[in-house]
């Protein structure tokens, strides 16, 4: 009887120790995130053919938690305008247009470190923030995966500055790696993916095109706390 017992104890705190190490449920509300100080892990270096990243996770991410801003400078390939980046612990935002006075485009990238990037353009005829998706004559939007080891760019971190960040754009851009896109630029249909990405296209096509066709009412809200940011952050040309 008393090995019975001491066989049941033993199995009862291997239990505990089970659902001990179980995570909590999610919480119903989310907190804002404190800005993170260690580096982001680096991605697996898993094949290119990973779900990508979606427009429409980029831009819940984007408003998971309040934007804290990392800096205003220059972006790459940019030569008449400059770029505000930002972090909310999930993603990292760059108004890449981000001026005081408005313009009549606005082209928002986003940087997950385990999810990739995404970027969403917009132009109209007028100042964007006043216009909604039917007055667009482009409307823009692509996604890429997070580089692999092999590709050997810098892990991304949210401790970056903002010229370590348009450095990280710079050595991506010219690595040229595989990306998806679709949408219209001035009112003329484009799409497909790119190298080892080609064989997505229409999966791509499928999950993204109802966000390029009528983008939620979260993509508006994006563009007036970004409106709202760039009043205080931006700089004119």
């Amino acid at each position: 009887m008393g090995r019975l017992r001491l066989i049941v104890g033993i199995a009862c705190l291997t239990s505990a120790c089970v659902v001990a190490q179980r995570p909590a449920p999610p919480s119903s509300n989310i907190a804002p995130l404190p800005p993170p100080t260690a580096a982001a892990s680096p991605p697996p270096d898993a094949t290119a053919s990973a779900a990508l990243y979606t427009l429409e996770e980029a831009l819940a991410d984007a408003l998971l938690a309040p934007l804290q801003h990392i800096g205003t400078g220059p972006w790459q390939g940019i030569q008449r305008s400059y770029a505000c980046a930002y972090q909310n612990g999930r993603v990292i935002v760059v108004d890449v247009y981000c001026s005081v006075k408005e313009g009549k485009a606005v082209r928002i990238d986003f940087y997950s470190p385990t999810r990739g990037r995404a970027r969403l353009y917009a132009e109209a005829s007028r100042p964007i923030s006043q216009l909604s998706r039917h007055d667009y004559f482009s409307f823009t939007g692509e996604t890429q995966p997070a580089p692999l080891r092999r590709e050997h760019l810098p892990p991304l971190r949210f401790t970056m500055s903002m010229a370590e960040l348009s450095d990280y754009e710079r050595q991506r851009y010219e690595k040229f790696l595989p990306t998806c896109y679709g949408g219209i630029e001035h009112n003329r249909p484009q799409g497909g993916c790119l190298g080892e990405l080609a064989p997505q296209a229409r999966t791509w096509t499928r999950i993204n095109q109802p966000f390029l066709d009528r983008p939620p009412a979260q993509w508006y809200r994006l563009i007036n706390e970004l409106r709202t940011q760039a009043v205080a952050h931006g700089r004119d040309p």
